[in-house]
């Protein structure tokens, strides 16, 4: 009985010591990172990630790493994404995406396709914060998907990583007709967002879509009022641009948008025929009458 107790008093004594001296380790870490020594600090904190280590050693040391960023740091968390150890994976996740570490967007696509829960948010975070190179990746896998199941999935992702997306589905628009819109259009409305609109807007020059541009703006509601405005005040008075404000002006219409009567009134005493006529009509919806 007393050689089992002092087996097990022998362990918590070796435990405390590997986690004294990884919080020794890691706090030299930081004093060389705060030292501006971050090459020595990265190393230092690689080493301390490994899966024989503290976990709070190891989360600890990815704070670092991320603190640090860079394409080393970068690089360093890749394997960690991998790690059985959920809260570490997922702080990996989190790290790689606060520090938008680009190279990482495929393998984060394909956490995300295959995770549920804080794996699946963290993922769809790091995604979102990437930008662009992660975003425009599933745009375009949601696009060549041939399965409903697996469309389906990618469109739960793209909600999940949030409005930024619209940015890679505006670039999808160009070159398709009014139908083969129809579902990128659907997509983007189910955002509700004055960034959704913000997007929308500048494609309302393009006389392929502008049906679905109108169509999409009227459905997100009163979160297009104000871009719509504030994009009809901006846009020159000239030929050019008779089209799409006229467009803009018909869209404030149908969204019944009485913050905007100033405005219409204002374009009843424009130059150009097609303006007034259309606030005519605008004001009239709006009015009732």
């Amino acid at each position: 009985m007393k050689t089992m107790n002092m087996g097990r008093i022998l362990i918590l004594i070796l435990g405390l010591i590997f986690i004294m001296a990884g919080c020794s380790s890691l706090d030299k870490a930081r004093s060389l990172h705060q030292k501006g020594q971050n090459d020595e600090a990265l190393e230092m904190a690689q080493g301390l990630l490994d899966d024989n280590e503290d976990e709070k050693i190891r989360l600890g040391a990815i704070s670092l790493i991320g603190q640090i960023g860079g394409d080393k740091a970068g690089q360093i968390l890749m394997p960690i994404l991998d790690d059985p150890a959920q809260p570490v994976k997922n702080a990996a996740i989190k790290t790689i995406g606060k520090i938008a570490y680009a190279p990482a967007a495929k393998k984060l696509l394909s956490i995300a396709m295959a995770s549920k829960g804080d794996t699946f948010e963290a993922a769809a975070a790091a995604i979102r914060d990437i930008g662009p190179p992660a975003i425009d990746l599933l745009v375009k896998k949601y696009t060549e998907s041939s399965s409903d199941a697996k469309k389906e999935s990618f469109k739960t992702l793209m909600l999940a990583v949030g409005p930024r997306v619209a940015s890679g589905i505006a670039k999808n628009l160009a070159g398709k007709t009014y139908f083969e819109n129809r579902t990128n259009f659907e997509l983007l409305i189910a955002f509700k967002s004055p960034e959704v609109a913000d997007w929308l807007i500048k494609e309302i020059g393009n006389r392929e879509i502008a049906d679905n541009v109108m169509e999409g703006l009227v459905k997100l509601g009163s979160q297009a009022v104000s871009p719509v405005m504030m994009t009809l005040e901006d846009l020159p008075a000239n030929n050019e641009n008779v089209r799409s404000r006229v467009r803009l002006i018909t869209v404030l219409g149908q969204l019944k948008a009485r913050q905007a009567t100033d405005l219409l009134e204002k374009l009843t005493q424009d130059d150009s025929s097609q303006i007034r006529h259309a606030a005519d009509q605008a004001l009239k919806r709006i009015r009732g009458f």
